[in-house]
């Protein structure tokens, strides 16, 4: 359908399942996507020929999202590349679960520096860059867009889950600062959303039900509509956000959860 062609999106950790799939999703509509990660770069690149699809294009750089300095480093050289950033997918995260009084502080520490921290970089770099493009007006925004901004979040960014404390209180924090981003960043053409998947085939969740018998009716039964989600699913959401269909769209936690979210009823 092309609704991303012209557009340039950079997208990190861009190999893992939800990160991949949004990668082939972004290049099917006609982006010139740039996937990101801290594998070497003939591996990274292998992954991205891999992942190419339809009339849009994938290009490897190495990036390690929980530093500012490789952060910069990546998108100057997009910029060498090309002449703007359109759309910054941010993807990169962590989880280890476990009961809240084993929690230990380095594994805490550890979820607040990729998971909060690492996405702050990520934004406010993005952020830095967008500003000073020109705005691109689209049908019904005069106003023009400058660029926009998504995050990978999670459902449990607003109900715990149990032995998730670490993962939650990350997710919970970078969903209030994405409302915060986008109030700021409204004036400047800049559009900031967040992607909130539920229970996923993907990740941990999908070792979890490769290897624990238990735990797909455990799942499941917490999802109204009683199957799990997949990372396609999570890339057609990107998608939309990364398209000139959400250009009035700002602040906004887009859940991809089958109702998991809702209040139990039965």
């Amino acid at each position: 359908m092309n609704r991303l062609k012209g557009k340039t999106i950079v997208i990190t950790a861009g190999y893992g399942d939800i990160g991949r799939a949004t990668c082939r999703g972004c290049c099917q509509e006609g982006a010139t996507v740039f996937m990101t990660g801290r594998k070497p770069l003939a591996e990274g690149a292998a992954i991205a020929a891999e992942t190419r699809t339809g009339e849009g294009t994938i290009e490897y750089l190495r990036c390690d999202s929980a530093s500012r300095e490789s952060i910069d480093a990546m998108f100057a050289e997009v910029l060498q590349r090309r002449s703007r950033i359109d759309v910054v997918i941010s993807n990169a995260a962590m989880v280890e679960n476990g009961p809240f009084l084993d929690i230990r502080p380095d594994q805490w520490q550890a979820h607040l520096d990729l998971n909060l921290t690492g996405n702050f970089h990520v934004g406010q770099a993005a952020a830095r860059i967008m500003v000073k493009q020109p705005p691109i007006e689209t049908p019904g925004c005069r106003r023009g867009v400058r660029g926009k901004i998504l995050f990978n979040s999670s459902w449990c960014q607003d109900l715990p889950w149990p032995e998730g404390c670490c993962y939650g209180v990350s997710k919970a924090g970078l969903a209030l600062m994405t409302k915060a981003m986008a109030q700021e960043l409204a004036v400047h053409g800049i559009r900031v959303n967040i992607v909130a998947p539920g229970i996923i085939l993907a990740g941990l969740s999908k070792v979890c039900h490769e290897t624990d018998p238990n735990f797909g009716p455990r799942a499941t039964g917490a999802i109204p509509l009683r199957e799990f989600g997949t990372p396609e699913q999570c890339a057609d959401a990107f998608v939309f956000l990364a398209s000139d269909e959400s250009d009035y769209i700002t602040g906004i936690s887009l859940l991809v959860d089958g109702g998991a979210s809702l209040p139990r009823r039965d």
